[in-house]
């Protein structure tokens, strides 16, 4: 029995020291922001609201240690993450962070609400694409002025696995009404040299547009920060 007590006391021991030792991180964030954490500080903060039980510094530095930077761990994959030890709960919420991160900057680049050069298009779609490490198919839809009424997301897929839909592009230019669209997709390698597969979509989808009287401006393919634009190329 007395042993029994002891162990509860421990285990409530412990238990305190976690939530001081939280406290005391939250308290270092709230003054001071992330700018003053190490990159274990940071992966420990973010495991405090999937981890409650558990001690979250030693993962962070655990995951620091499998994948190498914070920039991988949180551009791991779903699998990889609970492989290397976290509940589904806390991979789910570090893989959201590049997504969310791509959605904010997406939003902000749409607060400039017109496009009217290809250095517009290119800086919100930039945006659009950011940390994606698969590839994705998006369309600008724009009004007669050019202000963008829409930015969607067409298709998504492995590298080099990612279709055109026709119909989805078409069907987005006409719900939205929009007089012309600019087609984007994204290179992850890194290369901004337009395939032949490439060249063959941009002319199907300038002739699937022309049939349902909306302007096919321009295709551009973006790889991290930069772009290439098919019109400029001479390939529309």
């Amino acid at each position: 029995m007395a042993e029994a007590e002891k162990a509860m006391t421990e285990e409530e021991r412990l238990k305190a020291d976690r939530k001081g030792h939280r406290e005391r991180v939250r308290t270092h964030y709230l003054r001071t922001g992330l700018d003053s954490f190490e990159d274990y500080e940071v992966l420990e903060l973010l495991l405090f609201y999937a981890v409650p039980r558990k001690d979250t510094k030693a993962l962070a530095k655990a995951l620091l240690r499998r994948f190498g930077s914070l920039h991988a761990v949180l551009e791991a994959s779903l699998n990889d993450l609970e492989a290397a030890g976290l509940s589904p709960n806390a991979a789910i919420l570090l893989s959201m962070l590049p997504q969310l991160e791509r959605r904010r900057l997406a939003s902000r680049a749409e607060d400039q609400t017109y496009i009217r050069s290809t250095g517009d298009a290119g800086r919100v779609l930039c945006a659009s694409f950011r940390n994606r490490s698969d590839e994705s198919i998006r369309l600008l839809c724009l009004n007669a002025a050019g202000r963008l009424l829409k930015n969607v997301e067409i298709s998504s897929g492995d590298v080099n696995a990612v279709h055109f839909s026709m119909r989805k592009i078409a069907e987005n230019a006409i719900s939205t009404k929009a007089v012309s669209v600019i087609l984007a997709h994204n290179h992850p390698g890194g290369s901004l040299m337009p395939s032949a597969e490439d060249i063959d979509a941009t002319n199907s989808a300038n002739e699937a547009l022309k049939t349902v009287g909306v302007h096919l401006l321009d295709h551009l393919i973006i790889a991290g920060s930069d772009y290439c634009s098919l019109r400029e190329e001479g390939y529309l």
